[in-house]
C-alpha cells in the first residue's frame, strides 16, 4: 500500500498486506491476542470502521486514546452491524509498509489505510491532555465515489482516555442512526431522484441532527431541483456551522450569493474556500479572477502573492497582479510589477503596457517615470503620435521647454492632422515668449488640415499679453503691438475675443492720436501738418475699431458698448478739426 506516498515500498506492501490479512505477524514478534468482537464474523455487506493511532503531541496518549475507542466501539457493536478493524492489522498493514505501529497518519494516508483494510468508515481524530482531562476532537471520514466527506463528531472530555473513549462511542453510535437514510439520499440523487433524496435527506437530520452528511446530501438535490439560493443557502450555512472548512458547502454558497446578485457575500465566501485549502493554485486562480471582476482587488492581492511564491517568475500569475495593483490604485506597486513584467516577457511592453503605466505614473504624480515610459515608449513606437504628446507633456511639467518642443514636433509630425501637438507646440513657444513662431506654426497646422477652431485658445495667448502690456504701459506703440498681434491671431482663427480686442486696442491707437491732436491743433504750422497726420491715424483706427466691436461686444458687450460711444464723440472732434485745419 502507499500509506504515505507512492515512494513507499508499493509492491512489498501489497504482499504483506496479504499476509496481513490472513492474520499472520508482519515481524518476529508476538502481539498480544485481541479478544475477538462479539457476534462472530462479519457479514459480506457489513460496514467496517478503521480507528488507527490518533494524532498527539503524546505519542504514548495518542495511541492509548485510540485503543480505548477501539476496544469502546468493538464492545458496543455486534460485528455483524459493525465491524472494528483491529489492531494486530492495522499494525501489519502499517509495518509493511513501512511505518512504525503506532504512526499517527494524516487524512489522506488514513483512507488510503482504510481502503487497504476494507474500512467503510475512518476515525480521525486529535487527542491531548490538560491536567487531569484528556480532550479528544473526533470526525468520521468516509468515501463517496472519489470524494472523502467528513462528519465532525462532538469534542469529548474524560477523566482519562478510557472515559473519554465512552463519549466518542456514544458519538459514533448516534452518527450511524442517520446513515442508512444518508445511504437512501445518495442512491436517489444518482438516479436523479431529486425530490426522494430530499425527503431522505430531511430523515437522516431528523434521526441525527447533527448530520453534516445528510445535509450535504440535501444540498445536492437542492441543486438538482434548481431550487432558490436563499434555500440553498440556508442549508450550506448549516452545513459550515457544523463542518466550517466544508468545500461542498462553501462553493454552493458563493454560486448562491453570486446568482443573488450578493456581491460582497460572494467575495467573503470566496475568502473562506481560499483560507480553506490554499494549496490549491486552481481554486486561488478562479478566486483571484471573482475578486477582480468583483471590485475586491486588495483581497485578492494577497492570495496572489502566495501563488507567486509557489510559482517565482510565473508570467500570467504576475500580470494578474499588475492588473489587480492597477485596478486597486495601488500605482507605485503596479509601476514596480510592470517593469518584472517587462523582464520576464519583453513581449509584454506593448502599446497597451506603456499606456497603462503612464496613466499609473501620471496618477500617482510621478513625473519622472511618465518621461522614462514616454521616451522608452516613443522609441520602440516610433508610429505611435500619442507617446510623443506624452512625452512632450512630461517635458512640458518639468520646464524642459526645448526637449518638449522637440517632442511634439515629432507627435505633429506622426499626425499632422491631430490639434493636441500643435497645441504643445503653441504653448511651449508661448512659454519660450516667441509670438512670431506661434503664428507661423498655427499657420503650418492649419494648413496640415488642423481646424481652425481648435487652435484659438492657444493662439489668444500672442494677443492678450501683449494687449495687457499696453494697457499697463499706454504706450502708443505697445497698442499697436497689441493690434497688429490680434489681427493676425484673427486672420488665422477669428472670433469674439479676437474682434474685441482689435476693437480696443484701436480704440485706444485713435484715443492717444486725438490727445496729441489737442496739442499740435495749436501749435505752429509745423505742428498743424503734424496734427493732419494723427487725425488721418484717428479717423483709420476709429474705423477699424467700429467694424471689429459689433463682433467683439459677444465677447464683452459692455465694454464694447462704451468704446462705440466713446468712438462717437472723437469721431466728432476729429472731423471739426480736420476741417479747421483743411486736412486733407
Amino acid at each position: 500500500m502507499t500509506v504515505k506516498s507512492t515512494q513507499r515500498h508499493a509492491a512489498a506492501a501489497v504482499s504483506i498486506l496479504a499476509l496481513s490479512l490472513m492474520g499472520a505477524p508482519a515481524s518476529g514478534q508476538t502481539r498480544p491476542a485481541e479478544p475477538p468482537q462479539r457476534g462472530g464474523q462479519p457479514k459480506q455487506d457489513t460496514p467496517y470502521i478503521l480507528i488507527a493511532t490518533f494524532r498527539s503531541n503524546d505519542r504514548v496518549l495518542g495511541v492509548q486514546a485510540a485503543d480505548e475507542v477501539r476496544k469502546r466501539v468493538a464492545s458496543e457493536h455486534s460485528a455483524q452491524e459493525l465491524f472494528v478493524v483491529t489492531k494486530h492489522n492495522i499494525n501489519t498493514t502499517l509495518e509493511a509498509s513501512g511505518y512504525r505501529a503506532d504512526s499517527a497518519l494524516n487524512a489522506s494516508d488514513l483512507m488510503e489505510l482504510s481502503k487497504q483494510l476494507h474500512g467503510e468508515y475512518v476515525l480521525d481524530a486529535a487527542v491531548s491532555k490538560s491536567g487531569t482531562t484528556v480532550h479528544i476532537e473526533p470526525r468520521i471520514m468516509l468515501r463517496t465515489g472519489v470524494v472523502t466527506l467528513s462528519q465532525p463528531l462532538p469534542n469529548i472530555d474524560g477523566k482519562d482516555a478510557g472515559d473519554a473513549a465512552k463519549g466518542v462511542e456514544r458519538a459514533i453510535t448516534e452518527f450511524l442512526k442517520g446513515v442508512p437514510a444518508y445511504r437512501l439520499c445518495v442512491q436517489d440523487l444518482r438516479a436523479q431522484k431529486f425530490d426522494a433524496a430530499v425527503k431522505d435527506a430531511q430523515t437522516g437530520i431528523q434521526l441525527y441532527p447533527n448530520s453534516s452528511l445528510s445535509r450535504l446530501c440535501l444540498l445536492q438535490a437542492y441543486t438538482g431541483l434548481k431550487s432558490p439560493p436563499d434555500s440553498v443557502i440556508s442549508v450550506a450555512n448549516a452545513i459550515l456551522a457544523i463542518e466550517p472548512t466544508s468545500m461542498i458547502a462553501l462553493q454552493n454558497l458563493a454560486d448562491s450569493y453570486r446568482a443573488k446578485g450578493d456581491t460582497t457575500k460572494a467575495i467573503e465566501t470566496n475568502l473562506r474556500i481560499y483560507r480553506a485549502d490554499p494549496s490549491n493554485t486552481a481554486i486561488a486562480t478562479s478566486i483571484v479572477d471573482e475578486l477582480a471582476r468583483s471590485g475586491a482587488p486588495d483581497k485578492a492581492l494577497p492570495i496572489i502573492d502566495s501563488l507567486l511564491k509557489d510559482n517565482p517568475g510565473d508570467p500570467g500569475i504576475m500580470k494578474t497582479k499588475w492588473l489587480l495593483q492597477l485596478k486597486g490604485k495601488q500605482y507605485k506597486q503596479a509601476l514596480v510589477t510592470g517593469e518584472e513584467l517587462t523582464k520576464l516577457d519583453t513581449a509584454f511592453a506593448n502599446v497597451d503596457y506603456f499606456s497603462r503605466s503612464i496613466g499609473a505614473a501620471q496618477s500617482d504624480s510621478n513625473t519622472a517615470a511618465v518621461q522614462q515610459l514616454a521616451a522608452k515608449a516613443s522609441q520602440k513606437f516610433p508610429k505611435e503620435a500619442s507617446f510623443a504628446n506624452l512625452l512632450a507633456q512630461s517635458y512640458y511639467k518639468a520646464g524642459q521647454l526645448q526637449p518638449a518642443l522637440q517632442a511634439a514636433r515629432r507627435a505633429s509630425e506622426i499626425d499632422p492632422k491631430s490639434p493636441s501637438p500643435w497645441l504643445f507646440i503653441l504653448a511651449i513657444q508661448n512659454q519660450l515668449n516667441q509670438p512670431d513662431s506661434m503664428l507661423a506654426s498655427a499657420q503650418k497646422a492649419i494648413a496640415a488640415g488642423v481646424p481652425k477652431d481648435s487652435l484659438g485658445a492657444s493662439l489668444l495667448a500672442v494677443a492678450g499679453p501683449a494687449l495687457k502690456k499696453a494697457q499697463d504701459s499706454k504706450l502708443r506703440e505697445d497698442w499697436e503691438a497689441a493690434l497688429k498681434a490680434s489681427q493676425t491671431v484673427d486672420a488665422i482663427v477669428p472670433s469674439a475675443q479676437s474682434k474685441f480686442y482689435i476693437g480696443v486696442a484701436a480704440f485706444s491707437i485713435g484715443a492717444d492720436a486725438v490727445a496729441k491732436i489737442q496739442t499740435l491743433a495749436k501749435g505752429k504750422k509745423d505742428d498743424q501738418a503734424k496734427a493732419c497726420l494723427e487725425v488721418k491715424a484717428a479717423e483709420d483706427a476709429f474705423a477699424t475699431s467700429l467694424i471689429a466691436m459689433p463682433a467683439g461686444a459677444a465677447y464683452d458687450k459692455a465694454t464694447a458698448g462704451t468704446i462705440m460711444g466713446g468712438v462717437g464723440q472723437y469721431s466728432e472732434y476729429v472731423t471739426q478739426v480736420k476741417t479747421a485745419l483743411k486736412c486733407k
